[in-house]
């Protein structure tokens, strides 16, 4: 197994560029556990902060290939990672979603994860040699739920997020996305996590906690509220976060004369980004992205 670790983790570095200097920090919640981070820096002087938040599971995000992509399409920025609660540099992890941490499982939500960002984020702006005044937010499907809540309380210059189902509640999108003869299994679940919210029971994946927590957070209530720039970008194939969620976010910005919102759907490809021949279509897409970030117009 640490072999394969090593492995995978020589892979990830090989997918950066040599000139970055990755770093592993910590930083310590109230309660006395670390959060474990990376940051690293281009050779020379960044040009701001690009925050990169990965999808749901408990893989090791600095590990994350797809993470590497969009890291290296803002090659002038230094980039952060955050660790979710209970992954740890050493942790092995067989599987993101049946072969969890105990830290992991007894903790994570999508608002203990916010509260994580915000610690660490403090962290770095209290840091001279740091900085943070010109922040980009990315994340893609539960990282863009977390994204989108995050530019609401965090001062950003914009934020991207990815195949991420921004108009409705997270568990309405999930349930979008069953048969519809199993989703009465699936709703009878959800009311059993609202009713044991502290719970560690697994379900879907996940704990009762865990959807006790997320099941009625919707990031278009967030993305309204945030006052930076929000690039949305959604797959017409996409069957995790489908795009009627997103262009139900289109339709609500429009009604309300809101301007922060610039939109890209491109109906070939999924949730991750890729054709119906399996190409990926992230590395470019995720240049564009850095392009747009340089320049935000407002849409409206």
């Amino acid at each position: 197994m640490l072999d394969r670790f090593n492995a995978l983790a020589a892979l990830t570095l090989l997918a950066l560029p040599q000139a970055y200097a990755i770093d592993y920090h910590e930083a310590r919640r109230a309660d006395g556990t670390m959060i474990h981070y990376t940051l690293d820096a281009p050779a020379g002087e960044a040009s701001g902060l690009l925050v990169i938040s990965q999808g749901s599971g408990c893989a090791r995000a600095a590990l994350s290939p797809n993470l590497a992509t969009v890291r290296a399409a803002f090659p002038d920025f230094a980039a952060l990672i955050v660790e979710k609660v209970g992954v740890t540099p050493d942790v092995e992890i067989s599987d993101p979603f049946t072969d969890c941490p105990t830290q992991f499982l007894d903790n994570y939500t999508i608002s203990q994860r916010i509260a994580d960002y915000r610690i660490v984020l403090d962290a770095l702006a209290a840091d001279p040699n740091i900085d943070t005044a010109n922040t980009i937010l990315f994340g893609g499907s539960e990282g863009g739920l977390a994204m989108a809540m995050l530019a609401e309380h965090v001062p950003v210059t914009a934020t991207i997020l990815l195949s991420t189902a921004t108009g409705e509640t997270f568990g309405d999108m999930v349930l979008s996305t069953v048969p519809p003869e199993a989703q009465e299994q699936v709703r009878s679940g959800f009311q059993m996590a609202r009713q044991n919210p502290q719970s560690s029971e697994p379900l879907g994946g996940s704990t009762y906690r865990f959807w006790a927590d997320g099941l009625d957070l919707r990031p278009l209530d967030h993305m309204q509220k945030a006052t930076a720039p929000f690039l949305l970008i959604q797959g017409g194939l996409d069957r995790s976060a489908p795009v009627a969620a997103s262009r139900t976010t289109l339709s609500t910005f429009a009604e309300k004369g809101l301007c922060h919102l610039t939109y890209w759907e491109f109906p070939g490809l999924d949730h991750g980004l890729a054709d119906p021949a399996g190409t990926s279509h992230l590395p470019a897409i995720a240049r564009m992205a850095a392009a747009w970030a340089q320049n935000p117009v407002p849409a409206c």
